[in-house]
């Protein structure tokens, strides 16, 4: 099993298509023109032209000539002063025609976990009929990183064709997070400005936990846990716990039909065994028992990392999050649900614990010794995880 104990699943489309804004298809080839033209003098946000080094070295050296040639009148001099311009439009006007007909959107995987690198595509669509697609690269940025990391079309783009860009996001807390593809650059074709025309599209997305080490032992039976390591125990009851990839063998009535034709592969379902006994999670998240936030932050990631074996072992009944009601884990929805709960959670000042909270197999948590976080079981440490 990988880091990530939720069934890893590939990126998903986020949103429609965005594209450069030149044009209106509801407008006629009259009304688009001027919608090119006036985009020209007012660009929308994002917009914009700078001259690159090269450029400010072909104006500076087209003022020089145009001052040589205004001050001896010489032909020759105009005409170079004539090409120097004439290539500063042609590059202008090579760009806008690099950018028509490009389209791009976001594919996103359904879940983000904090310290574990999520894959990002983007993928670009030239709409063009006869010209290719040259040298684009997006800017993206997130919330909490600085930078801007650019994610380069290394080759043509050939018309009627779509390209898959990857971009490794590596999300460094859990949280709220924004994704952002704040621009489209160019420098085709020579260099002498780079073109950037607004990304517009924006993600929000919620970061889970991220996984921890821990040892847990409940009484009257053994159960530890390292990442990576899994135990199944998959019976004949009415619960769906997981799907998994169908093997020789399998009930055919356990196949997930929907399931296969979406992964493009047979998966069955795998559900959980009867009357078996579970545990129930209780967090309390009170500032006065939690009163440094790396001792939190670990706590947060125990009970995510316990929560989510616990519920693949088929022993996960109830979670409890300081005066909240038990709220039953019997789907992966929910326990989803919870793993986003998690990952916003503050502590907090007071609060009156829900009167359901108790029972022979009520899991609680406590500080320990050296930024330790333990699991507690009827008054005995039952787990421990460390940073």
């Amino acid at each position: 099993m990988s880091a990530t104990a939720i069934n890893p699943k590939p990126p998903q489309v986020a949103g429609d298509w965005a594209d450069p804004g030149f044009f209106s298809k509801r407008l006629g080839k009259g009304g688009q023109f001027w919608r090119l033209l006036w985009l020209m003098l007012v660009p929308p946000e994002g917009h914009r032209i700078v001259p690159t080094p090269a450029g400010y070295v072909l104006i500076l050296v087209a003022l020089g000539l145009g001052s040589a040639a205004y001050n001896t009148s010489s032909n020759i001099l105009f005409m170079a002063l004539s090409l120097l311009l004439s290539s500063l439009i042609l590059s202008g006007f090579l760009s806008w025609l690099n950018f028509k007909g490009t389209r791009w959107r976001l594919r996103q995987p359904p879940h983000f976990r904090a310290n574990d690198p999520a894959l990002l595509q983007i993928e670009l669509s030239n709409s063009k009929k006869i010209l290719p697609t040259y040298s684009l690269w997006f800017n993206v940025t997130t919330k909490e990183t600085k930078g801007v990391d650019r994610v380069h079309l290394e080759d043509r783009l050939n018309p009627g064709k779509n390209i898959v860009l990857d971009w490794m996001f590596h999300p460094l807390k859990r949280g709220h997070e924004t994704i952002k593809i704040s621009g489209l650059e160019s420098q085709f074709p020579f260099g002498f400005l780079r073109k950037t025309v607004g990304g517009g599209i924006k993600r929000d997305v919620v970061v889970l936990p991220s996984r921890v080490e821990y040892d847990f032992e409940p009484p009257g039976g053994h159960h530890s846990h390292i990442p990576g390591e899994t135990n199944r125990r998959p019976g004949a009851g009415n619960e769906l716990i997981n799907i998994r990839r169908y093997h020789r063998g399998d009930p055919q009535r356990l196949v997930h039909w929907k399931a296969s034709a979406r992964q493009k592969q047979l998966v069955v379902r795998q559900m959980a065994e009867e009357n078996r006994d579970g545990f129930v999670l209780f967090m309390e998240t009170s500032k006065s028992l939690w009163t440094t936030e790396p001792q939190f932050e670990l706590l947060c990631s125990f009970v995510a990392s316990l929560a989510e074996d616990l519920f693949r072992d088929g022993r996960l009944l109830a979670v409890a999050v300081n005066d909240e009601p038990l709220q039953p884990l019997k789907r992966l929805h929910d326990l989803q649900n919870f793993l986003e709960h998690l990952a916003i959670i503050e502590t907090a000042d007071h609060y009156s614990p829900s009167p359901d909270t108790g029972g022979r197999n009520l899991i609680t948590f406590r500080p320990g010794v050296g930024g330790e976080v333990n699991a507690i079981i009827s008054s005995t440490i039952a787990g421990t995880a460390q940073h």
